[in-house]
């Protein structure tokens, strides 16, 4: 069976991306190996003090240094070398399939006018009530995510500008690179082998995209943002750059955002279940305005293809 059959062939996808996951877990698993190496030397080689310090959480450039280290290999390393030995077609999405020039521009300013959309949608998931049967597991939820919401105050609540450089480089950069590798870059493209339709891949993208986070009170913002990033994906002839430059501009606007205004937004994160949301007429304008040039955006995609 030669590989352009293989390549109409849904079941050839499927072991594409079984294999892939398979990569990623063997690329998390060294990169946990990796972290307990490089904090070995900090701790007198005291493996039980290494470990205390990762469960404890007291050091926040330790836990930076953690998380750098596994978003790297993670959702970097492990999806390249799985490119390199399985997937050649990878190297051309990185290489030759260049967007519109105007369209990394137009991703991160997209990106940014969804903002009130998002916030305006947080609130609503945020304040979604479980039936009476379910009680006990939406307040397992919520602790959960009150959980969560300390740890990301830990990681943002910057002292020095070493600190905000270095959470920038992590929770900006890296994750927006890496996340971006790895869905948009491998998972959307034999979801839409699978299931033979572009539209199908990107929301079912955007669902796993969401779900690994294991935060149900911000699944379907996330969802939406995996969606948008589908799209810009999509309409930029498969081009990488758009969708990451848009990821890195999301995760920068919150980082930054602590690091100038940090007493406000800590406080806000600190009790995630009294946010409120934007005023209703900013979330609409912003919207159409959002809609527009996301219209846009697709346009000069067809022109690239049309020149192409």
């Amino acid at each position: 069976m030669t590989d352009h059959i293989q390549a109409q062939n849904p079941g050839y996808f499927f072991k594409k991306f079984l294999l892939l996951i398979l990569f990623v877990i063997m690329a998390t698993f060294v990169g946990q190996a990796v972290i307990v190496g490089v904090l070995m030397p900090l701790y007198d080689f005291d493996v039980q003090e290494v470990f205390a310090q990762l469960q404890h959480r007291e050091n926040r450039m330790v836990l930076l240094t953690v998380q750098g280290i596994s978003a790297l290999f993670t959702f970097i390393l492990g999806p390249l070398f799985f490119g390199y030995f399985y997937d050649s077609s990878f190297t051309e999405k990185l290489s030759k399939r260049l967007p519109e020039k105007s369209q990394l521009l137009l991703s991160m300013i997209v990106i940014s006018v969804f903002l009130p959309l998002g916030s305006a949608m947080l609130v609503w998931n945020q304040n979604i009530e479980f039936p009476a049967a379910l009680r006990d597991l939406e307040m397992a939820m919520k602790n959960t995510e009150l959980d969560l919401a300390k740890l990301t105050i830990f990681l943002v609540d910057f002292q020095s500008f070493s600190e905000f450089l270095v959470g920038f480089l992590v929770i900006a950069v890296l994750a927006g690179i890496g996340e971006e590798l790895l869905f948009r870059g491998y998972v959307q493209g034999y979801l839409e082998g699978m299931f033979k339709n572009a539209h199908v891949a990107i929301w079912v993208t955007a669902i796993i995209f969401s779900a690994i986070h294991l935060q149900f009170y911000g699944f379907f913002v996330r969802m939406f943002l995996g969606v948008l990033l589908g799209y810009l994906f999509l309409w930029s002839g498969k081009s990488l750059y758009p969708a990451i430059l848009a990821h890195i501009t999301n995760n920068a606007i919150t980082v930054i955002s602590v690091y100038v205004n940090k007493e406000e937004i800590l406080k806000e994160m600190a009790d995630p279940f009294s946010t409120e949301a934007p005023e209703w007429y900013i979330v609409i304008l912003s919207t159409i305005f959002a809609f527009g040039i996301l219209f846009l955006y697709k346009k000069r995609g067809e022109k690239l293809s049309f020149n192409h």
